[in-house]
């Protein structure tokens, strides 16, 4: 069964990875260049939160059969293997031991695809809660997770917290809003 494509999504991602790719190619360029800057962080202000609050909209099936077992498949194995990838790429460029791998670590980028895995998951819990209740609880836990340094860039935790209102506000929007 085909599902129908929504090209307002679609054209809506296509922008924000143009922009992510614009982002990353000006970076290099940003120290002799106040006005790529500006750009850059003017991108970096919104980009993310615009992909996350994109993917809470189109988390809508997670409590359907299934689900948790695909983002899985879809999100966490991709994350291991581009993990690994990463891990030899940078033991042979810094000259690192294997060992020193960690896997619980998200390598540059990837920290987004656990943080989108654990959003799904959070969804159970929080949409429990009448919408009020779970937009305060969530803000509430964004904030209190910049004060406890045990949260930190393992498994993405701290990302994953502070980003999951948008997610959340991503998963309330209807298609009309």
């Amino acid at each position: 069964m085909a599902t129908s494509r929504d090209s307002y999504f679609d054209n809506a991602k296509f922008l924000l990875i143009f922009l992510v790719v614009f982002g990353h190619i000006i970076r290099s360029y940003i120290h002799d260049n106040d006005a790529l800057l500006h750009i850059y962080k003017f991108i970096y202000t919104f980009h993310m939160p615009a992909f996350i609050l994109i993917s809470g909209y189109f988390a809508k099936g997670f409590n359907r059969p299934g689900y948790v077992k695909k983002i899985a498949w879809k999100l966490i194995v991709p994350y291991l293997i581009f993990q690994g990838i990463y891990t030899l790429f940078y033991s042979f460029i810094d000259d690192q031991s294997l060992t020193a791998a960690n896997p619980i670590e998200p390598q540059w980028s990837l920290w987004f695809l656990l943080s989108l895995f654990f959003w799904n998951i959070l969804l159970f819990p929080f949409t429990k809660l009448p919408a009020k209740w779970a937009f305060a609880a969530s803000f509430a836990i964004a904030v209190l997770v910049g004060y406890i340094d045990l949260i930190s860039n393992t498994l993405s935790l701290s990302r994953t917290f502070v980003f999951f209102p948008v997610f959340l506000a991503g998963y309330y929007l209807q298609k009309d809003h």
